[in-house]
């Protein structure tokens, strides 16, 4: 299981890239070492051994694993999907979630390349921490509880702005403290500012669509570990992907219609010191190129415990 997983991963772009570049190091290595133990003399020799003979039938290798990887992914799904400890190590975890994500998850045109390895990377982070703590499908399904709650709050308040920095006649009727209030009072400043310049207005939102995908795919996790639907989950499914929509929408300045408020989220109140804490670590995760597992780990310690 663990050398296939392994193969499986490759598959991906950026895993093959930080493998190459890792066994370049390891044979320029090798090759110093051999050029030490000559003392120095057969330098052609000894670079075109190790870069001709070593490194480079490896690195094709590896990169045939473009065509192959996949098939070996898809039967390692398979395989797991009927098992009942498809949950009880990472490396499981870490197939199912991405096999959960490709099913249900469809990011908007405004995501990064990299944006959807991220949301995966974070979904196995939280779900292996609730499973190897013992909390299990409780404590997934509390995780996306919280992000619920989030993703509710912080497209509430760039709904919010954004009638602010565009007001239709009913919002300037209403007033600008009202358009930026809500149940829960003052947002944190990281959740969204309107007058930001568009550049940074697409880091908030793509976090924000990274965070619905987050949610959805939780959701998919919690269920198919409980074995059983979750309370309100098709609304916070739907709500999800109506959340990645409104990131489009706001993003690429497209004509739809205003956000409404959402019946949706769980009965959840966060404080407000931890909405600016979750929201402020979450953007810098996905700002960080890949892997980020400093910045990774630094939402994750956002959660209660």
């Amino acid at each position: 299981m663990t050398l296939r997983y392994r193969l499986a991963r490759l598959s991906r772009p950026g895993a093959r890239r930080t493998f190459g570049r890792t066994w370049l190091v390891v044979c320029l290595v090798g090759a110093f070492v051999t050029l030490g133990l000559a003392g120095g003399q057969h330098l052609f020799i000894v670079v075109t051994m190790w870069l001709v003979c070593i490194f480079a039938p490896v690195r094709i290798a590896i990169e045939l694993l473009h065509t192959r990887g996949p098939r070996l992914q898809d039967t390692l799904r398979r395989d797991l999907e009927r098992r009942g400890d498809r949950y009880d190590t990472r490396e499981h975890v870490a197939v199912m979630t991405e096999m959960l994500f490709e099913r249900d998850v469809r990011l908007p045109r405004l995501a990064p390349p990299d944006l959807g390895a991220k949301v995966i990377d974070a979904a196995i982070a939280v779900c292996h921490r609730a499973f190897r703590t013992g909390a299990g499908a409780v404590g997934v399904l509390q995780a996306a509880t919280i992000y619920s709650a989030l993703l509710e709050r912080w497209v509430a308040t760039i709904a919010a702005g954004s009638r602010t920095a565009h007001p239709s006649p009913t919002t300037a009727a209403v007033g600008h403290g009202s358009a930026t209030a809500d149940s829960n009072g003052t947002a944190p400043q990281a959740l969204w500012d309107p007058e930001a310049s568009i550049q940074e207005q697409w880091v908030t939102l793509r976090a924000v669509a990274g965070m619905a995908a987050l949610t959805k795919t939780l959701v998919a996790v919690y269920e198919d570990s409980s074995g059983r639907p979750m309370e309100n989950g098709t609304a916070v499914r739907v709500a999800t992907d109506a959340v990645m929509d409104y990131a489009d929408q706001v993003g690429l300045r497209l004509e739809g219609p205003p956000w409404e408020e959402a019946a949706w989220v769980p009965h959840v109140l966060l404080p407000q010191e931890m909405i600016g804490r979750l929201a402020e670590t979450w953007i810098a995760f996905c700002e960080a190129p890949l892997p980020a597992p400093r910045r990774l780990l630094a939402f994750l310690d956002s959660m209660p415990q």
